[in-house]
């Protein structure tokens, strides 16, 4: 049996990389890349943590399971798509990251052996929070993520940290099961405070989007509420920074973990699988937008790379691909059982040489409260097009590999690709069903946060000990 090690990022936009050419360097991810094969056109089934999470866990659509914000799980009665992997004889170990609300905290994971850093629990522990994350509270949501930027200390670095040392740790040990280890860090996300160095390094090198102060017609209202354009130059140079400092530190991390797995496989005398992949992107100032929740492409695509034993390298597919391509692939390179029902595909066809079906369509979905509403949307990605559309509102649509920052919608001068996009959206989900039975999932996560309040949270899964100097502001600060 082989073993397998998958390092989870948060919030990595892959163009923000060296692979893509982007301004950041990322040493450890670049040589992942010769040795093994990445997927240019990968992206998430939904632009927020807990719901692309639980989609690439479960193995399904958003529109399937109905989780569309972070205070919302799939049942735990419903095997996610470690289960077959737990059955084949494989301890499932997860190392720090993985957003799981609620009283299940492994869907699947035999071993936890680092908790989170978010909140577990149906309701949100504000007073415990504010008292843990001093200054940084308010930067941990996207509406107040630049309120301000810097080079210091913050309570992510120190989370990763310790999310590293139990990793590195953990492989230093023997263990007799095959292993499938997930390592789930919270950078780069905000808030957009790196390393001082890692800071002072890309203050000196970045440049603002030249989509910064841009306001495309195309921008529906729920776009145009994202928006903050109250930012200024310097301090979206800052966060920008920041954002690439902390890709940097992530990249390291990467490349440690990668080496003690590499030592503990030849330990071992087993095959080893490494793979790589975020939950989503970050707008970092694109259009004005800062976080995720859009379906352009910093927002919506995420990196996704293998390698390891059996997978040839230097290999590069431009096929789209999904967040929910991981189950399958994995369930193929461990010969293990399906799941009965699955909305992702095997990528080893690619892995191993060949490809996918190049005229495959992949999915994004989002939920996004509006005016007291919930307004249902997706994208959908086939071939060189990007279609867009929200319930209700304006269509989009962009032709990526000519117009990858997508300044030119195309929905009007290309009516046929529009028409035909039209009727796949039609057929992959009906939005006022969804939108409807939302209103059902937050009738019950209202009920769980009652039970909680009277019964009790259990937070022994979540990191507290975000030290005192990591809650002031950091040295280096844009306010």
């Amino acid at each position: 049996m082989k073993d397998i090690l998958i390092f989870m990022s948060d919030q990595h936009s892959p163009l923000f990389s060296g692979w893509l050419g982007g301004n950041v360097d990322t040493p450890n991810l670049d040589r992942l890349v010769e040795d093994g094969v990445r997927f240019d056109e990968a992206y998430t089934a939904c632009p927020l943590c807990v719901p692309a999470r639980m989609a690439m866990m479960s193995g399904q659509y958003a529109g399937r399971t109905g989780v569309f914000t972070n205070f919302d799980s799939f049942p735990n009665t419903q095997p996610s798509i470690l289960h077959p992997l737990v059955e084949a004889g494989y301890e499932t170990v997860l190392c720090g990251r993985m957003h799981f609300v609620g009283i299940d905290q492994r869907h699947g994971f035999t071993r936890r052996i680092a908790p989170d850093t978010t909140p577990v629990g149906w309701d949100r522990p504000v007073e415990k929070l504010q008292q843990e994350r001093g200054v940084f509270t308010p930067a941990y949501g996207a509406r107040h993520a630049t309120d301000f930027v810097g080079g210091g200390e913050s309570p992510v670095v120190h989370y990763d940290r310790m999310v590293i040392d139990r990793a590195l740790s953990y492989l230093t040990q023997d263990h007799d099961k095959p292993q499938l280890i997930v390592v789930g860090v919270y950078g780069p996300h905000f808030p957009y405070v790196a390393p001082k160095a890692l800071y002072e390094k890309y203050r000196s090198r970045v440049r603002l989007p030249e989509t910064f102060r841009e306001t495309p017609e195309y921008l529906n209202p729920i776009l145009l509420d994202k928006r903050n354009p109250g930012v200024s130059e310097e301090k979206a140079l800052g966060a920008l920074a920041a954002y690439c400092g902390l890709v940097e530190q992530m990249d390291g991390y990467l490349g440690a973990v990668r080496r003690a797995f590499d030592a503990f496989t030849a330990r071992r005398g087993t095959e080893g699988i490494f793979c790589y992949l975020s939950d989503h992107g970050d707008q970092v100032g694109d259009r004005g937008i800062y976080g995720k929740d859009t379906f352009f492409e910093k927002s919506a695509k995420i990196p996704l790379i293998f390698a390891g034993s059996g997978i040839r390298k230097g290999g590069i597919s431009r096929v789209p691909a999904s967040i929910l391509d991981v189950g399958p692939t994995l369930w193929d390179l461990t010969a293990s059982e399906r799941l009965p029902e699955y909305d992702g595909i095997s990528l080893l066809p690619a892995l191993a040489g060949g490809e996918t079906d190049p005229d495959r369509v992949v999915a994004c979905e989002h939920l996004h409260r509006y005016a007291g509403r919930d307004v249902y949307g997706l994208m959908l990605r086939q071939g060189p097009y990007k279609y867009i559309t929200y319930h209700g509102m304006n269509e989009m649509l962009f032709r990526v590999d000519r117009d990858p920052e997508e300044r030119k919608d195309l929905l009007d001068r290309e009516p046929e690709t529009a028409a035909r996009f039209r009727t796949l959206a039609e057929a992959f989900s009906d939005p006022g069903q969804i939108e409807a039975r939302q209103v059902l999932h937050r009738q019950k996560i209202r009920w769980f946060r009652s039970y909680e309040k009277t019964a009790g949270l259990d937070e022994s899964e979540r990191w507290q000990d975000n030290p005192p100097s990591a809650r002031e502001k950091p040295e280096l600060c844009i306010e």
